[in-house]
Protein backbone atom coordinates (compact mmCIF):
# COMPACT_ATOMS: atom_id res chain seq x y z
CA UNK A 1 0.00 0.00 0.00
CA UNK A 2 1.41 3.41 -0.98
CA UNK A 3 1.40 5.97 1.81
CA UNK A 4 2.76 8.86 -0.25
CA UNK A 5 0.16 11.22 -1.69
CA UNK A 6 2.43 13.07 -4.08
CA UNK A 7 0.92 16.10 -5.80
CA UNK A 8 -2.21 16.22 -3.63
CA UNK A 9 -2.92 19.19 -1.40
CA UNK A 10 -4.45 19.54 2.02
CA UNK A 11 -7.99 20.84 1.92
CA UNK A 12 -8.06 24.62 1.75
CA UNK A 13 -4.31 24.96 1.14
CA UNK A 14 -1.90 24.81 -1.79
CA UNK A 15 0.71 22.83 0.18
CA UNK A 16 1.52 19.39 -1.30
CA UNK A 17 0.99 16.62 1.25
CA UNK A 18 3.37 13.68 1.37
CA UNK A 19 2.49 11.13 4.05
CA UNK A 20 5.68 9.11 3.55
CA UNK A 21 7.86 12.19 4.06
CA UNK A 22 5.90 13.12 7.19
CA UNK A 23 6.33 9.65 8.70
CA UNK A 24 10.05 9.61 7.86
CA UNK A 25 10.62 12.98 9.58
CA UNK A 26 8.65 11.83 12.61
CA UNK A 27 10.67 8.62 12.91
CA UNK A 28 13.97 10.50 12.62
CA UNK A 29 13.01 12.93 15.39
CA UNK A 30 12.00 10.05 17.68
CA UNK A 31 15.27 8.24 17.09
CA UNK A 32 17.27 11.16 18.46
CA UNK A 33 15.27 11.24 21.69
CA UNK A 34 15.55 7.48 21.99
CA UNK A 35 19.31 7.58 21.55
CA UNK A 36 19.75 10.04 24.41
CA UNK A 37 17.50 8.00 26.69
CA UNK A 38 19.04 4.60 26.00
CA UNK A 39 22.47 6.20 26.28
CA UNK A 40 21.70 7.42 29.80
CA UNK A 41 20.42 4.00 30.84
CA UNK A 42 23.42 2.23 29.35
CA UNK A 43 25.83 4.58 31.13
CA UNK A 44 24.30 3.67 34.48
CA UNK A 45 24.60 -0.06 33.86
CA UNK A 46 28.20 0.41 32.71
CA UNK A 47 29.21 2.02 36.00
CA UNK A 48 31.60 0.09 38.25
CA UNK A 49 29.73 -2.37 40.42
CA UNK A 50 30.66 -0.57 43.64
CA UNK A 51 28.94 2.62 42.42
CA UNK A 52 25.77 0.78 41.40
CA UNK A 53 25.80 -1.06 44.73
CA UNK A 54 25.12 2.25 46.49
CA UNK A 55 21.55 1.99 45.17
CA UNK A 56 21.05 -1.70 45.92
CA UNK A 57 17.99 -2.50 48.03
CA UNK A 58 15.13 -4.99 48.36
CA UNK A 59 12.95 -2.64 50.42
CA UNK A 60 9.48 -2.57 48.87
CA UNK A 61 8.76 1.10 49.64
CA UNK A 62 12.10 2.55 48.53
CA UNK A 63 11.54 4.88 45.56
CA UNK A 64 14.89 4.39 43.81
CA UNK A 65 16.65 1.05 44.03
CA UNK A 66 18.94 -1.20 42.05
CA UNK A 67 18.76 -4.98 42.10
CA UNK A 68 19.14 -8.28 40.28
CA UNK A 69 16.82 -11.29 40.06
CA UNK A 70 13.89 -9.37 41.54
CA UNK A 71 11.91 -12.55 42.32
CA UNK A 72 14.88 -14.54 43.59
CA UNK A 73 12.94 -16.00 46.53
CA UNK A 74 9.60 -16.54 44.73
CA UNK A 75 10.29 -17.92 41.24
CA UNK A 76 11.41 -21.44 40.37
CA UNK A 77 13.39 -19.99 37.45
CA UNK A 78 16.10 -17.36 37.25
CA UNK A 79 15.09 -14.03 35.67
CA UNK A 80 18.51 -12.98 34.41
CA UNK A 81 18.56 -9.17 34.56
CA UNK A 82 19.69 -6.07 36.46
CA UNK A 83 17.20 -3.27 37.13
CA UNK A 84 17.22 0.32 38.29
CA UNK A 85 13.67 0.87 39.60
CA UNK A 86 12.36 4.43 40.04
CA UNK A 87 8.92 5.39 41.38
CA UNK A 88 8.18 8.71 39.67
CA UNK A 89 4.62 9.41 40.84
CA UNK A 90 2.07 10.30 41.97
CA UNK A 91 4.21 11.96 44.66
CA UNK A 92 7.06 13.81 42.88
CA UNK A 93 10.42 12.12 43.22
CA UNK A 94 13.32 14.20 44.52
CA UNK A 95 15.74 14.23 41.55
CA UNK A 96 18.66 13.97 43.99
CA UNK A 97 17.60 10.39 44.73
CA UNK A 98 18.43 9.37 41.16
CA UNK A 99 21.95 8.42 40.04
CA UNK A 100 23.60 11.57 38.63
CA UNK A 101 24.63 9.83 35.40
CA UNK A 102 21.01 9.33 34.27
CA UNK A 103 19.17 11.89 36.42
CA UNK A 104 18.31 14.43 33.74
CA UNK A 105 17.31 11.77 31.22
CA UNK A 106 15.04 10.00 33.71
CA UNK A 107 13.28 13.17 34.85
CA UNK A 108 12.63 14.49 31.34
CA UNK A 109 11.55 11.13 29.98
CA UNK A 110 9.22 10.70 32.95
CA UNK A 111 7.49 13.98 32.14
CA UNK A 112 7.08 13.13 28.48
CA UNK A 113 5.86 9.58 29.08
CA UNK A 114 3.27 10.78 31.58
CA UNK A 115 1.83 13.07 28.91
CA UNK A 116 1.84 10.19 26.43
CA UNK A 117 0.09 7.95 28.96
CA UNK A 118 -2.78 10.41 29.29
CA UNK A 119 -3.21 10.51 25.53
CA UNK A 120 -3.23 6.71 25.34
CA UNK A 121 -5.78 6.37 28.14
CA UNK A 122 -8.00 8.85 26.31
CA UNK A 123 -7.79 6.85 23.09
CA UNK A 124 -8.42 3.57 24.92
CA UNK A 125 -11.43 5.07 26.69
CA UNK A 126 -12.95 6.08 23.35
CA UNK A 127 -12.15 2.66 21.86
CA UNK A 128 -14.10 1.08 24.74
CA UNK A 129 -17.09 3.34 24.01
CA UNK A 130 -16.47 5.54 27.06
CA UNK A 131 -15.90 9.24 27.56
CA UNK A 132 -12.30 10.23 26.65
CA UNK A 133 -11.45 11.07 30.27
CA UNK A 134 -12.96 7.89 31.76
CA UNK A 135 -9.79 5.87 32.45
CA UNK A 136 -7.82 8.89 33.60
CA UNK A 137 -10.74 9.73 35.90
CA UNK A 138 -10.19 6.31 37.50
CA UNK A 139 -6.62 7.44 38.30
CA UNK A 140 -5.12 5.00 35.78
CA UNK A 141 -2.46 7.59 34.89
CA UNK A 142 -1.97 8.97 38.38
CA UNK A 143 1.25 7.17 39.22
CA UNK A 144 4.02 5.68 37.15
CA UNK A 145 7.40 4.06 37.52
CA UNK A 146 10.44 3.71 35.28
CA UNK A 147 12.40 0.48 35.14
CA UNK A 148 15.83 0.50 33.49
CA UNK A 149 16.50 -3.15 32.64
CA UNK A 150 19.79 -4.65 31.52
CA UNK A 151 19.89 -8.26 30.32
CA UNK A 152 23.49 -9.52 30.40
CA UNK A 153 24.67 -12.41 28.26
CA UNK A 154 24.30 -15.74 30.00
CA UNK A 155 27.07 -18.34 29.57
CA UNK A 156 24.39 -21.04 29.57
CA UNK A 157 21.36 -19.37 27.96
CA UNK A 158 19.39 -22.61 27.81
CA UNK A 159 19.18 -22.54 31.62
CA UNK A 160 17.63 -19.11 32.09
CA UNK A 161 15.44 -16.36 30.60
CA UNK A 162 15.85 -12.61 30.67
CA UNK A 163 12.22 -12.51 31.72
CA UNK A 164 10.01 -15.58 31.99
CA UNK A 165 6.47 -15.70 30.57
CA UNK A 166 4.30 -13.08 32.25
CA UNK A 167 1.77 -10.31 31.83
CA UNK A 168 2.39 -6.90 33.36
CA UNK A 169 0.64 -6.07 36.69
CA UNK A 170 -0.30 -2.54 35.62
CA UNK A 171 -2.65 -0.66 33.28
CA UNK A 172 -0.15 0.07 30.51
CA UNK A 173 3.51 -0.60 29.84
CA UNK A 174 5.28 1.78 27.47
CA UNK A 175 8.42 0.03 26.35
CA UNK A 176 11.52 1.44 24.66
CA UNK A 177 13.89 -1.21 23.27
CA UNK A 178 17.48 -0.79 22.24
CA UNK A 179 18.68 -1.95 18.81
CA UNK A 180 19.27 -5.55 19.91
CA UNK A 181 15.67 -6.43 20.68
CA UNK A 182 14.58 -9.81 22.01
CA UNK A 183 11.03 -9.11 23.19
CA UNK A 184 8.49 -11.81 22.31
CA UNK A 185 4.67 -11.76 22.53
CA UNK A 186 2.42 -14.82 22.74
CA UNK A 187 -0.10 -15.11 19.90
CA UNK A 188 -2.50 -17.85 18.82
CA UNK A 189 0.32 -19.25 16.67
CA UNK A 190 2.99 -19.25 19.38
CA UNK A 191 5.70 -16.79 20.36
CA UNK A 192 6.24 -13.88 17.96
CA UNK A 193 9.31 -11.60 17.91
CA UNK A 194 8.78 -7.85 18.35
CA UNK A 195 11.69 -6.44 16.33
CA UNK A 196 12.96 -3.02 17.48
CA UNK A 197 12.16 -0.03 15.26
CA UNK A 198 14.37 3.06 15.75
CA UNK A 199 12.52 5.56 17.92
CA UNK A 200 9.39 3.43 18.26
CA UNK A 201 7.61 2.68 21.53
CA UNK A 202 5.81 -0.58 22.27
CA UNK A 203 2.57 -0.25 24.26
CA UNK A 204 1.39 -3.33 26.19
CA UNK A 205 -1.98 -3.80 27.86
CA UNK A 206 -1.56 -4.84 31.51
CA UNK A 207 -3.59 -6.94 33.94
CA UNK A 208 -5.41 -4.02 35.55
CA UNK A 209 -6.80 -2.74 32.26
CA UNK A 210 -7.96 -6.26 31.40
CA UNK A 211 -9.70 -6.46 34.79
CA UNK A 212 -11.64 -3.28 34.01
CA UNK A 213 -12.56 -4.34 30.46
CA UNK A 214 -12.52 -8.14 30.62
CA UNK A 215 -14.54 -8.93 27.53
CA UNK A 216 -12.73 -6.48 25.24
CA UNK A 217 -9.12 -6.01 26.36
CA UNK A 218 -6.68 -8.85 27.07
CA UNK A 219 -3.32 -8.42 28.79
CA UNK A 220 -0.38 -9.53 26.66
CA UNK A 221 1.77 -12.51 27.61
CA UNK A 222 5.46 -11.59 27.23
CA UNK A 223 8.92 -13.07 27.63
CA UNK A 224 12.51 -12.03 26.88
CA UNK A 225 15.66 -14.08 26.22
CA UNK A 226 18.73 -13.05 28.28
CA UNK A 227 20.63 -10.95 25.77
CA UNK A 228 19.66 -7.28 25.64
CA UNK A 229 19.40 -3.84 27.23
CA UNK A 230 15.89 -2.48 27.42
CA UNK A 231 14.21 0.53 28.99
CA UNK A 232 10.73 -0.21 30.37
CA UNK A 233 8.41 2.67 31.25
CA UNK A 234 5.35 1.59 33.21
CA UNK A 235 2.24 3.59 34.00
CA UNK A 236 -0.09 2.34 36.72
CA UNK A 237 -2.52 3.43 39.38
CA UNK A 238 -0.87 3.99 42.74
CA UNK A 239 -3.42 1.63 44.28
CA UNK A 240 -1.39 -1.28 42.89
CA UNK A 241 1.00 -0.76 45.78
Amino acid sequence: MDVAVSGNSLAGTSTPYNRLQELKAFDESKAGVKGLTVGGVREFHELPQELKAEYYSREQMKKVKYGSNFDLYQSKYANWRDTLFCVMGPDPLDPQELPPICRDVAMEYSRQVQLLGRVLFGLLSEALGLDPDHLEGMDCAKGHSILFHYYPSCPEPELTMGTTRHSDPDFLTILLQDHIGGLQVLSHNGWVDVPPVPGALVVNIGDLLQTNATTIVVALQLRLPPKTLILWLKLWSWTVF
